[in-house]
């Protein structure tokens, strides 16, 4: 297994925002992390990448303890996109890119002919070899989340993890990074990906963990997890789950708000 979580617990020196969390993934999974704002994501994202310190359990990358590798080690083998990212300067797509094989080279050594070829594959993957010589400033939230991706693939790491990469992306954008992200772990690759959207582990995730309160509220398949009791436990509201099929025959999960009856009050699982 590529990625392995057991029983991990950690915060920010003042308790516990985490608790207890066990999840794992491997290869060519997409593993979602849903949940309302403030249940844990982020945090549990950094405790992932060693950049806070567990209070508990163990965090296992095909199978070392990652506590044991060292910052290039760690890496050459996980790689995180963040949400938003805003240059000082005016950096080429190509160059943003680059700075993926960081870890690749020496402080004092510039990227040879083998990194550029990197950058231009990472890029490749992603749909995105037109862009690479255009200003990063100068394109829109979703051409941007491409060279960020292509970026982390740069670092040659399996381990993708994204923080809510479709936040700030239009309807379009979002289906569009949602079907980078399939091709993605079609490759090979293991994405990790926290989102706002029930209806995004529905459809794209091979596996999906449920937080609430920064403890684990389900973990499984998204059959298992996407139901209307889970939806209610987790965001407060009553919720349907359905799926349809598109033109084209293809199935889609929709996660559909339920409006209750006027003069009735609305049932909790709480």
């Amino acid at each position: 297994m590529l990625l392995q979580l057991q029983n991990v617990s950690g915060g920010y020196g003042k308790g516990d925002i985490v608790k207890n969390v066990s999840c794992e993934a491997d290869e060519g999974d997409i593993l979602c992390l849903a949940g309302p704002n403030g249940c844990g994501k982020t945090t549990l994202f950094r405790l992932i990448m060693g950049s806070i310190p567990l209070s508990g359990g163990r965090i296992l990358i095909d199978g070392q303890d990652h506590l044991k590798l060292s910052p290039r080690e760690l890496a050459n083998r996980i790689a995180y996109i963040p949400q938003y990212h805003s240059p000082v300067f005016s950096y080429t797509v190509l160059d943003v890119v680059l700075m993926g094989r960081a870890s690749h080279f020496s402080a004092f050594d510039s990227p040879k002919a083998v990194d550029r070829d990197a950058a231009f594959e990472a890029l490749y993957k992603v749909n995105a070899l037109e862009l690479a010589n255009k200003k990063y400033t100068s394109l829109s939230g979703g051409q941007r989340q491409l060279a960020l991706i292509a970026r982390a693939i740069c670092q040659s790491a399996k381990i993708l993890v994204m923080d809510e990469p479709s936040a700030s992306l239009d309807y379009a954008n979002q289906q569009l990074l949602l079907d980078v992200v399939r091709d993605l772990a079609s490759r090979g690759y293991c994405i990790i990906m926290s989102t706002h959207s029930p209806e995004h582990p529905a459809s794209a995730g091979t596996r999906v963990l449920m937080m609430k309160q920064g403890s684990m509220a389900a973990f499984g398949s998204p059959e298992e997890v996407i139901t209307p009791e889970n939806l209610q436990a987790v965001y407060g509201i009553e919720m349907d789950v359905v799926t349809v099929k598109d033109r084209y025959g293809h199935s889609r999960t929709i996660c559909m708000p339920v409006k209750a009856p006027v003069g009735k009050e609305r049932t909790s699982l709480e």
